[in-house]
């Protein structure tokens, strides 16, 4: 009887050890009971996954061990309903290339759109690449409808970090080889020309505006910490609007904030926050001296008068709108 319990405990371990080796067994496993190392686990090839993989890794996100989510406070719902991938057979990952008066070979300027499957997100992208596509705009437009950014670098494994896909998406953009690379949230929709907002990533190296508040409020002490910072220190560091951001890869200063951001989505605490991307973003700019920001005038909610400042509208109510 021992030697039977001894060989089954051994086994449990080796099972537990190589969840990919024995992915069989852990189709039967209930998902609550999954951690990352089961549900990476279960993805064959991480740099090529495939729409079952995927589907694994959302049950995953849907039903998981994620207790960090806790930490998130107010957001912790929305992001534990993020949607890889949808529920019906058309509801798949797409990626998509739009160069916009230029020629494909060029790669001077990109601007990066991602929407999930939830709500009208997708419907948000589809507005604003078609926006973009007949304006002046000069570059190309990269978006994907679910999935995952720069899956070819195994980025993949970053997919239970909350809004993780937006520096993994930058990380994209410079590994193809563009110079500079803006990204837009689906609800958002330029009023000025992106041309004029990528010659201020050229001459300054980033864009990005601020939003009004400091990062404090929805900061905890894990993830401060994990960001070289602490909770007294974000009360004096303003937040900055993780809806829109740009970056000039050649610039030294920009690409080293662009280096830690992708850094601190990798680190196990530092994107668990309740505002996760946007707090540690926020909290890199400052600390790099990167705060030249243009007035908060320059965005405005879609019902506000616009003015001579503005460069953005957002419209949350379109892509939070429930499609189905």
């Amino acid at each position: 009887m021992k030697k039977f319990i001894f060989s089954l405990v051994c086994a449990l371990m080796v099972i537990a050890v190589y969840p990919r080796v024995f992915s069989f067994v852990y189709c039967w496993v209930p998902a609550k009971w999954w951690n990352e190392r089961i549900a990476y686990g279960q993805v064959r090839d991480i740099y090529h996954p495939r729409n079952q993989d995927y589907q694994s890794l959302q049950k995953f996100l849907d039903k998981g061990r994620r207790s960090k989510l806790a930490r998130l406070n107010d957001m912790e719902k929305r992001v534990r309903n993020f949607c890889l991938i949808g529920k019906t057979a058309d509801e798949v990952p797409q990626y998509g290339k739009v160069a916009v008066n230029c020629q494909d070979n060029e790669k001077e300027n990109c601007l990066l759109v991602y929407a999930s499957f939830n709500k009208a997100y997708s419907e948000g992208l589809k507005k604003l690449v078609d926006f973009v596509s007949k304006s002046d705009f000069k570059g190309h437009i990269l978006y994907r409808i679910g999935g995952w950014p720069n899956v070819e670098e195994g980025d993949l494994k970053l997919a239970h970090v909350p809004y993780a896909f937006k520096p993994c998406f930058f990380k994209e953009a410079q590994r193809l080889g563009y110079k500079r690379a803006l990204w837009l949230d689906t609800s958002i929709t330029p009023v000025a020309s992106l041309n004029q907002i990528f010659e201020e990533i050229s001459s300054k190296g980033y864009f990005t505006l601020g939003n009004g508040q400091m990062v404090a409020p929805s900061m905890n002490s894990q993830a401060a910490a994990a960001l070289q910072t602490t909770l007294t220190e974000c009360e004096k560091i303003p937040s900055c609007s993780a809806g829109l951001f740009g970056v000039d890869f050649s610039n030294e200063t920009a690409a080293h904030v662009m280096d830690r951001w992708y850094q601190a989505a990798r680190d196990p605490d530092a994107f668990f926050s309740a505002r996760s991307d946007q707090n540690a973003l926020s909290i890199i700019l400052y600390q790099e001296g990167c705060q030249k920001w243009p007035p908060t005038s320059a965005l405005v909610e879609a019902h506000q008068p616009l003015s001579e400042n503005t460069l953005f509208i957002i419209d949350r109510g379109f892509v939070q709108k429930h499609t189905k």
